[in-house]
């Protein structure tokens, strides 16, 4: 008898071959008529369902999938270089998709794990992503941790930098130094890493009794040509700002040249605080001071909490925020407050 494909149940069913593999496996993430579709056609086909084979099948395949946000992003590329090197230490393997921020390769990637069995996934969430977006993943039963962004309401395991607390340090700090007119610089406001920052940020402003500037935030995309878009704007604004807080080192590279050009000088005549503390911003012209919350460290505790629920922890869901402490260098400096 001639064995039949799964190709051919997918054709007579028309739907894809994996869709056949996931509803003869009883995959959740079918619908119930889809699935009926499918086992009909089977049936007519004359499919044998081979458990054994199955069996073997559903054994751990000791992959790790990874899924981020924006490997452009240098804080993302040094977490993944960690989470790497965690997994080849534990004998595994990575199965690696950069998203690219959209929310539509976002899914099609997480369908593409699930489908081929990996054992967990470590995902950064795209902007935009809703926590509708993810119960996919609660319904395929698969180990996930997410890491540098949650979702608001969306009960999951979490690694990520205390965004809040870190803003709020380096804005408390700023205005220790005698700074009045602050604004933030940078990110997009789609993220809970850009809502918990410029939140931290309103927090010390408001604490201090200091007026928000108006406007006191410029949004941007999260590169060095994105913070340098921003500088104009933020000139322009009366009283002119003598210090920003930059949503991220590579927004404040650029922000910092930008005033470079204008004849501004950042720790002289602005100061200018970043967030992550890549390796870059100590070498920088000033040196960069930041928020350190180090990406390798985020990576590990992300990988090493989805290790854990993969050896059989089932505790409820837990949420690790890593203090960020302000590293302050040469670009964070009194200047001249008040001169400008």
């Amino acid at each position: 008898m001639k064995k039949v494909k799964l190709s051919e149940i997918a054709l007579a069913a028309g739907v894809s071959r994996s869709t056949v593999s996931l509803a003869l496996r009883g995959s959740p993430l079918i619908a119930k008529s889809t699935a009926e579709k499918v086992r009909e056609a089977a049936s007519e086909l004359g499919y044998v369902y081979n458990r054994t084979a199955a069996a073997l099948r559903n054994r751990r395949t000791h992959t790790i999938g990874l899924i981020e946000a924006n490997f452009k992003n240098p804080f993302f590329a040094a977490m993944s270089e960690s989470v790497e090197r965690e997994i080849e230490r534990v004998g595994k393997a990575l199965l690696f998709v950069d998203s690219a921020e959209s929310l539509e390769r976002q899914q099609k990637a997480i369908q593409l794990m699930l489908e081929h069995g990996v054992d967990g996934i470590l995902l950064c969430p795209v902007r935009h992503t809703t926590k509708e977006n993810l119960e996919i993943l609660k319904k395929a039963g698969v180990p996930f941790v997410l890491f540098s962004r949650y979702i608001p309401g969306f009960d999951a395991d979490y690694v990520g930098g205390a965004n809040v607390e870190g803003a709020y340090q380096a804005v408390c700090r700023m205005i220790q130094l005698g700074h009045k007119r602050i604004v933030f610089v940078g990110g997009e406001p789609y993220t809970s890493s850009w809502l918990d920052r410029v939140g931290g940020f309103r927090r010390a402003m408001v604490e201090a009794g200091i007026e928000l500037p108006s406007p006191w935030y410029f949004c941007s995309e999260v590169s060095a040509a994105g913070g340098s878009s921003r500088v104009e704007e933020v000139l322009e604004v009366r009283p002119m700002p003598t210090a920003a807080l930059c949503y991220s080192d590579t927004v404040a590279f650029g922000f910092m040249m930008g005033l470079e050009r204008r004849g501004i000088f950042p720790g002289r005549d602005f100061a200018v605080v970043g967030f992550d503390d890549l390796p870059e911003s100590r070498l920088w012209r000033p040196p960069l001071a930041t928020l350190a919350c180090p990406p390798t460290r985020v990576g590990s505790m992300a990988i090493q909490m989805l290790l854990e629920r993969l050896d059989g922890d089932n505790t409820p869901p837990r949420r690790v925020e890593i203090q960020s402490i302000l590293i302050e260098r040469d670009s964070l400096s009194i200047g001249n407050i008040g001169k400008s």
